[in-house]
């Protein structure tokens, strides 16, 4: 009686032992061409040279998960050479895609990679029977050189820094040689399980840093340009949304002159009556004076902020300004706060703002020559992910990735 008991709680969880136990299948998806509507290979693209280290990649992600259990392999390469005329492209274009921001960064044009899929096999409620997923939530992607195709960089093509790309990341967990690992990490409700949402590992291809942090030095004197910016921008959109609107009003009062046989010239000077008392010059004369007022008070402050001592001055921060819009109490509101951490470390990762390196990358190298590989981990609170992480950290994993950068 009692083994009896033992099966048929066993049989209970028959279903989702089964689907955590389940041998992974492995198929082979297209090769993905960024900017193709056809999604084939542009006839100028080259990868001849790229699909070795892509054959090394392939193997290596394989052979960690021989045996894996629990969800469905797809794998395929990736390519975003994009065809953009890079000669022809404005220094100042700070949007596109991640090409076109990391060209404007480091001089390359495009990068490559490839990615694994993960379909998890899971039961559904009330059923007996192992289905598996039919979208792809978790995923490790390598990437050869384009840091910002690895998702650790946000804000990217926003903001820029005394000329350069400025962008928020997580702050590094730690390294290991030159091997860089970054996570982005958020406890909820007090469970660990899957408090690792994303991981991000660099492998550097020399012992120089691929990020650098900006002092807050660098960001109030670069806060002091930007408010000239706003000022001069706002300004201009207050006069010509005046403009615009005495013009809609002069062409509406023109159609009614030449359409309308009622609208007398006594309707006419009260309809300009009322639009003057609506939108008289003294009005949008009194806007631009409050947004003079707002920025010479935002530019007291960031003033007083750079009297700070050095050692203040020279930390970093983990911020962007987040108004859309400057003025002395938003100022102070957020230069106050940056000493006051955005979380704990151990329940949330911590974020800081950072730029390229400007002595990593060399430009004049092909596109081909891998100067740093990045593999993101998409985590989530897929159970499968949980193995597939702990595989890749595991001493050594990632040896087969090292040793193409050091060729």
């Amino acid at each position: 009686m009692f083994c009896l008991f033992i099966a048929q709680a066993d049989f209970a969880q028959d279903c989702e032992t089964r689907a955590a136990n389940k041998p992974s299948e492995s198929v082979r998806f297209p090769d993905s061409f960024s900017n193709t509507g056809s999604g084939q290979k542009p006839a100028t693209w080259n990868i001849t040279k790229m699909k070795p280290y892509q054959a090394i990649a392939e193997s290596w992600i394989k052979n960690i998960l021989t045996g894996f259990t629990g969800a469905k392999l797809a794998y395929s390469n990736e390519y975003s050479l994009d065809p953009l005329d890079f000669r022809n492209l404005p220094e100042d274009a700070l949007s596109g895609s991640y090409a076109t921001q990391f060209y404007l960064a480091t001089g390359i044009k495009g990068y490559y990679g490839c990615k694994m899929r993960f379909y998890a096999y899971y039961c559904n409620d009330n059923s007996d029977n192992v289905i598996t997923e039919d979208e792809s939530g978790s995923f490790v992607y390598v990437n050869f050189n384009n840091v910002f195709a690895s998702d650790l960089c946000r804000d990217v093509g926003v903001f820029t820094i005394n000329g350069k790309p400025a962008f928020k990341i997580f702050e590094k967990d730690h390294s290991e040689g030159r091997i860089d690992f970054y996570q982005q990490r958020a406890v909820i409700n007090g469970d660990e399980t899957y408090a690792s949402r994303q991981d991000y590992i660099f492998i550097r291809n020399s012992d120089k840093p691929l990020f650098i942090p900006i002092s807050r030095k660098d960001y109030l004197e670069q806060m002091l340009k930007d408010l000239e910016t706003y000022r001069t921008k706002r300004k201009a959109e207050i006069s010509e949304i005046y403009s615009m609107q005495l013009k809609g009003f002069e062409d509406e009062v023109k159609i009614k002159k030449q359409y309308d046989k009622n609208y007398t010239s006594e309707k006419e000077a009260l309809e300009r009556k009322r639009f003057a008392e609506d939108h008289d010059s003294e009005k949008r004369d009194k806007d631009i004076q409050k947004i003079d007022s707002n920025t010479n008070g935002a530019k007291e402050v960031i003033i007083q902020y750079q009297g700070k001592p050095q050692e203040w001055l020279n930390q970093s921060f983990n911020t962007f300004y987040p108004f859309d819009n400057y003025s002395a109490s938003g100022l102070t509101q957020y230069l106050d706060k940056l000493d006051v951490g955005t979380g704990s470390s151990e329940d949330e990762s911590k974020t800081e703002i950072v730029k390229l390196n400007p002595d990593y990358f060399n430009n004049k190298l092909s596109v081909d020559v891998p100067q740093l590989i990045s593999v993101r981990l998409a985590n989530g609170d897929y159970p499968h992910m949980l193995k597939v992480a702990k595989l890749i950290k595991q001493p050594g994993a990632l040896a087969p990735l090292e040793a193409i950068l050091n060729q």
